[in-house]
């Protein structure tokens, strides 16, 4: 469908799926949130997939947060390559 991801890096280990939601929330209504875990120790791995349901929200949150610092770390934030099938 016509839906938007963003690739998120250089997240925190102690990072948590909410966080996100609130991050990326504030620019537009999410449609999927999924934060890569550690199978182990639950920890964050440090990256995220953010999906967002309108183009324009998901390129102002690239422009608010891209290189931004968040937790103490610089988010790298970019459209994630659509998938090959």
């Amino acid at each position: 469908g016509d839906e938007f991801t963003l690739r998120v890096t250089n997240l925190s280990d102690d990072v948590r799926e909410g966080d996100l939601h609130e991050l990326f929330g504030a620019f537009g209504q999410l449609s999927r949130v999924f934060l890569a875990k550690d199978p182990e120790t639950k920890r964050s791995k440090g990256f995220a997939f953010v999906t967002f349901w309108r183009k324009h929200e998901a390129e102002k949150a690239i422009e608010k947060l891209d290189k931004h610092g968040y937790d103490n770390l610089i988010l790298n934030v970019s459209f994630a390559q659509p998938r090959k099938n």
